[in-house]
């Protein structure tokens, strides 16, 4: 089995209220199955985070 390499993704939480609200975080991420789909969750209020972009690393 080949091990994939993470891509680094800029997340940043929306949700009202969050602690974390509006700050972006760079993290390493792994897409889900084909085709390639990037999910995150904030780790401070659980909700999906939507806004993911590749960080220019």
């Amino acid at each position: 089995m080949d091990e994939v390499e993470p891509t680094m993704m800029k997340a940043t939480c929306h949700t009202p209220g969050c602690p974390v609200a509006e700050q972006t975080f760079v993290e390493p991420m792994y897409p889900a199955p084909a085709p390639p789909v990037w999910r995150a969750q904030c780790g401070q209020c659980g909700q999906p985070v939507t806004d993911l972009v590749p960080a220019d690393v």
